[in-house]
């Protein structure tokens, strides 16, 4: 039986980002689809990504633009992460990133992306994603030809407001014995 389960991936985490919604004036509800989803762009103007401690090579990077097209499934029973934005690293170098996630819609991820005044916290475990870049640093040449996957919660603060956290980790390739 094991050996059945040979070859399969491995994951190292990698980074960090987290990006802040601009839920004063960076809502913009496009409304119902032909098919029956329901789609909003959320403005996510600032934030970062940071590799995690003990990853090389280290980097950091702040958002310079980010948006999140996100839609609805017509069953309300899952929401599409479509985040698109640019990151600036501390060397100057430009990182674009794009992420692509799945949320099941419980009650507090429910509450969270139609904007309930009652929104909490969404904790890990409610919405997975996949992320790609483009980078114009060599050094981190390496984020362009790697499989990353994530876990992600919503932050939510009175003072701060919404932060989406999502802990990324490279897909590693593993061999069968």
């Amino acid at each position: 039986m094991a050996s059945e389960l040979q070859g399969f991936a491995a994951l190292k985490p990698c980074c960090i980002t987290k990006v802040n919604v601009d839920v004063q004036k960076g809502i913009h509800p496009f409304g119902e689809a032909y098919n029956g989803s329901r789609l909003t762009h959320f403005e996510c103007p600032s934030g970062t990504v940071e590799s995690v401690p003990g990853f090389e090579p280290a980097f950091k990077a702040n958002f310079t633009f980010g948006g999140d097209w996100f839609s609805m499934d017509a069953d309300g029973k899952h929401g599409r992460v479509d985040f698109r934005g640019i990151a600036r690293s501390e060397e100057g170098h430009e990182i674009d990133v794009r992420v692509y996630g799945i949320v099941k819609m419980g009650p507090e991820a429910s509450k969270v992306f139609n904007l309930q005044p009652d929104m909490a916290t969404v904790p890990f475990g409610w919405i997975t994603a996949k992320a790609e870049y483009i980078v114009s640093d060599p050094k981190l040449k390496f984020l362009e030809t790697s499989i990353l996957v994530g876990n992600a919660r919503v932050l939510i603060d009175p003072e701060t407001g919404v932060t989406i956290e999502n802990r990324q980790s490279i897909v590693l390739s593993t061999t069968a014995e």
